[in-house]
């Protein structure tokens, strides 16, 4: 309760990409489980306990943020719009390969910019499945994001 919001602070539009800072903020919340189930041993296990408590790693909670915030987006429930920062895949190569709202993947000569909202995003947002895309509602998007990450 007290550690995921100072975790997750604006996480959609920052996230770390490289595995050492992603390892140092698990290992926060691994900190924050073993404190949460009273169990400081050494041998007890952190992922037994994440699992026990029913919590996602932070990476899958920064991705389903930045999924929604991209939901968002798209059906106008923010005042930020795709099409001044995308450019959609042509139909014909769509239907191919994913659903009618693909998006180009933006250029990226730096690798910070290549882990940044919009590219990593639209690469997650081509690989949805055309189900979850089509949701009518957040809540069922959010359902569908989480019945990914559960299989």
């Amino acid at each position: 309760m007290l550690v995921h919001p100072v975790m997750e602070y604006a996480t959609t539009v920052w996230a770390p990409h490289t595995a050492p800072n992603c390892n140092k903020l698990e290992q926060v919340q691994q900190r924050a489980a073993r404190f949460t189930c009273c169990k400081y041993e050494r041998t007890a296990s952190a992922t037994s306990m994440l699992n026990e408590l029913k919590w996602e790693s932070l990476e899958t909670r920064r991705n389903s943020q930045r999924l929604t915030m991209f939901y968002r987006m798209q059906h106008s429930i923010v005042s930020i719009t795709t099409v001044d920062y995308l450019v959609p895949v042509q139909p014909s190569r769509s239907k191919r390969s994913g659903h009618d709202q693909m998006y180009q993947v933006p250029y990226a000569r730096i690798d910070v910019f290549n882990h940044s909202f919009f590219p990593a995003t639209v690469r997650m947002w081509n690989s949805l499945p055309v189900t979850v895309i089509q949701s009518h509602s957040i809540q069922s998007f959010k359902a569908g994001i989480s019945a990914l990450h559960q299989h």
